[in-house]
């Protein structure tokens, strides 16, 4: 193989390469089709889970500082974006389910895509 080449490989590969495998890349690996669910379903779980502690931390925060402010404004806009995410959550992963027209991988695409942005928004709500 010529060796000028290797490393042009290389940085092809990096700058194709995502930044972060996701929880359907992370599932792939697992097995078949039913294993790969399995995976998913798991890892949705864990996920909802997570969600659920972030937001309540964060509505603890958000009535903290509207305590301590005297002000209320603080968890009225945490419930306000709790709910836009959920809608927005929904519609984009309907949107990457309706990308594969029913076709096989379709459910796992749906929820790898539920994981993905749960896992993302657990981030965002940490202080």
């Amino acid at each position: 193989m010529n060796m000028t080449l290797v490393p042009v490989a290389m940085v092809l590969f990096l700058i194709v390469m995502p930044a972060k495998a996701g929880a359907l890349e992370e599932c792939q690996i697992a097995g078949d089709h039913a294993v790969v669910m399995k995976c998913l379903v798991d890892a949705d779980a864990q996920a909802q889970a997570s969600l659920r502690n972030a937001e309540g931390i964060a509505g603890t925060r958000a009535r903290e500082i509207d305590n301590a402010t005297g002000r209320p404004g603080a968890n009225a806009a945490l419930a306000k974006t709790l709910r836009t995410f959920a809608d927005y959550r929904t519609t984009q992963c309907d949107y990457v389910k309706a990308l594969f027209a029913s076709g096989t991988g379709a459910d796992q695409a749906l929820l790898a895509c539920r994981i993905d942005l749960t896992r993302r928004r657990v981030r965002e709500l940490q202080p």
